[in-house]
């Protein structure tokens, strides 16, 4: 019971000293500089829905794949 109460003072102390708002990611969107597009969209009421990423996995299409001439068109 010693080595518990020892174990939870230390811990205390620890946390008392040690100063955990550093610790804390800033996990906000980064400000964007005036004079953008953002800014003026908001500055006018409106709102921005950003657009999805194009995804990396490309599906493949459905049916053979297309076969190229055996004389090309010029």
């Amino acid at each position: 019971m010693i080595i518990a109460a020892i174990v939870a003072a230390v811990s205390i102390i620890t946390i008392i000293l040690v100063d955990h708002t550093n610790l804390i990611v800033d996990r906000r969107a980064p400000q964007t500089p005036p004079g953008t597009t953002f800014n003026t969209v908001n500055d006018a009421g409106a709102t921005v829905n950003p657009t999805r990423p194009e995804s990396a996995i490309k599906p493949t299409p459905p049916g053979p794949a297309p076969v190229q001439p055996a004389i090309p068109a010029k």
